[in-house]
């Protein structure tokens, strides 16, 4: 089994790093072949919305200046993948700009494959769990509107909004400053569980 660790913090250390680590971690542990994908080590350009506000990512499903950017072969990553986790700190109540900026380009490329009027084509979020994770420092707040964001995310790609036969999306995991050891053993088991049933 693929995992693809997704970070959405430009931070080598703190709450978030650690969420990473243990995610890499359990899906060794639990033989899954894991990778992490940090978001911020790529100078990804935002989505230029091209000609009237779609371009070849709806009609061919990538985006125009993707092989610039290195947007495309990172999105070559989702497709080969069997399952994800995605780890974003919480900013101003809404998950990072790192997340924003890719997921932004890439639901363009995903959403508008029409899976749900042709079943021979498939999103690369489709039949394949995620687990999301959210973690806020400061306040705490805004924790459940980037989970919120990062479902909505997920669902229009084609991932299941509701687990079946523990696909879709298997879990949300809330972190802040007061709870971060006993979730980071949550976020453990998730993925234990996770690649047991899914292997």
């Amino acid at each position: 089994m693929k995992v693809l660790i997704i970070s959405c913090s430009p931070k080598s250390e703190g709450i978030c790093h650690s969420l990473v680590t243990a995610a890499l971690d359990t899906c060794k542990k639990s033989g899954a072949d894991a990778e992490v994908l940090k978001l911020t080590d790529h100078r990804l350009e935002q989505c230029k919305m091209c000609g009237d506000g779609w371009g070849i990512c709806r009609s061919e499903h990538r985006c125009q200046y993707g092989d610039q950017d290195g947007f495309n072969t990172l999105v070559e990553k989702f497709s080969r993948s069997d399952a994800f986790v995605f780890i974003t700190p919480v900013y101003w109540g809404d998950v990072s700009e790192a997340f924003k900026d890719f997921f932004d380009k890439l639901r363009r490329c995903q959403a508008s494959k029409r899976w749900n009027e042709d079943k021979n084509i498939k999103s690369y979020f489709s039949d394949k769990p995620s687990i999301l994770v959210a973690s806020a420092g400061g306040s705490g707040n805004g924790i459940i509107n980037t989970l919120t964001q990062m479902e909505r995310a997920i669902v229009h790609m084609g991932g299941d909004g509701m687990p079946k036969e523990e696909k879709g999306i298997y879990d949300y995991i809330a972190v802040n400053r007061w709870n971060k050891d006993y979730k980071l053993e949550s976020l453990k088991a998730s993925v234990a569980s996770m690649v047991k049933g899914n292997s």
